[in-house]
């Protein structure tokens, strides 16, 4: 297992040859949020740089070229778009996010590099949209560059969810069959994020995940249903996917008291974690040498949130603090 390389805390010489290599840099874009009272403010930032080694792990295994490359992290933006309301979240407006994240992937290509990978395990649509906006800017600057949550976001909400099914292995029926079925919903803190978060950084876990009740049920919202059941009838079915996932997460804000995650988070498990890692190594990683090679770097989610909130001026979902549930 290679050792991180700070980039950007390297004398600028040294950064410059190893960007002559052709590694691809890491940049971790991930908001400080709420996640309920068992992980972290930072959690989408430690599930990030833990995907991102072992991303990098699978381009050396892949090789011939990525098998010299060191594992180069440049330095995190804490930094994200609607994040989850609750004690100690910092929201960043649209705008002011997409400039601080073409301002770093610039300064990137003016050091040198050759190849980015943009990281975050923040689903926000505005915030993927923001990140795109720096994938843009690198591109038009001849630097090959990617964000893999991008296809793995897409993958959740319009796919079958049965590749997922081995992490459910520990829990019973009818349980296991229901919670397969409405994993697309499980989209924070849940039994998805806190089991990701045992896989890669376990002692940021607290261990009263394991008796939180469970998230209420959730009533997705009306309106975005609607549109959802147009799209279908249209032929849009990969919007209506999107439409519904949407649905349910302004539902989900809706609950009072507000839990701040949602499913199942007493279910997680590492071994469940490691399922779902594995899972997202065998889709990014092709993707990402795809990139490298030339193809074109997939849309971010939900594209058509940007003209929904008005270039993302419409405030983001209200949870206000005092609705927040307190469970430790």
């Amino acid at each position: 297992m290679a050792d991180a390389i700070p980039l950007l805390e390297l004398p600028h010489r040294q950064a410059r040859a190893l960007l002559r290599t052709g590694a691809p840099v890491f940049l971790s874009i991930d908001p400080v949020e709420f996640h309920g009272p068992h992980l972290s403010l930072r959690n989408d930032h430690l599930v990030s740089t833990g995907l991102a080694r072992r991303f990098h792990e699978g381009l050396v295994a892949a090789g011939p070229e990525g098998a010299a490359w060191p594992f180069l992290l440049a330095s995190t933006l804490d930094a994200g778009v609607d994040p989850t309301q609750g004690p100690g979240s910092r929201a960043v407006a649209f705008r002011d996010l997409c400039t601080l994240i073409v301002t770093a992937c610039e300064a990137l290509a003016d050091l040198g590099a050759r190849r980015v990978v943009l990281m975050t395990f923040h689903g926000a649509p505005l915030h993927s949209i923001a990140i795109h906006r720096g994938t843009e800017a690198l591109i038009a600057r001849g630097v090959r560059a990617v964000a893999p949550l991008n296809l793995l976001l897409s993958d959740v909400a319009t796919s079958s969810p049965e590749p997922f099914a081995p992490a459910l292995a520990h829990v019973s029926e009818p349980e296991r069959s229901e919670m397969l079925r409405t994993l697309r919903h499980d989209f924070h803190a849940g039994f998805m994020e806190t089991s990701f978060a045992l896989a890669l950084a376990p002692s940021s876990v607290d261990t009263i995940h394991r008796t939180l009740p469970d998230c209420p049920s959730i009533t997705p919202d009306l309106r975005l249903m609607a549109l959802a059941r147009a799209a279908d009838r249209a032929g849009r079915s990969h919007v209506a996917a999107e439409l519904r996932v949407a649905a349910y997460g302004v539902g989900w804000s809706k609950l009072r008291p507000f839990p701040g995650y949602t499913g199942k988070p007493r279910h997680a498990t590492a071994e469940a974690g490691e399922v779902f890692v594995r899972y997202a190594v065998s889709r990014a990683v092709p993707l990402i040498r795809d990139v490298f090679v030339g193809r074109a770097p997939p849309p971010p989610p939900m594209p058509w949130m940007e003209a929904l909130t008005f270039g993302g001026r419409m405030p983001g979902l209200d949870v206000p603090l005092e609705a927040v549930a307190d469970l430790g």
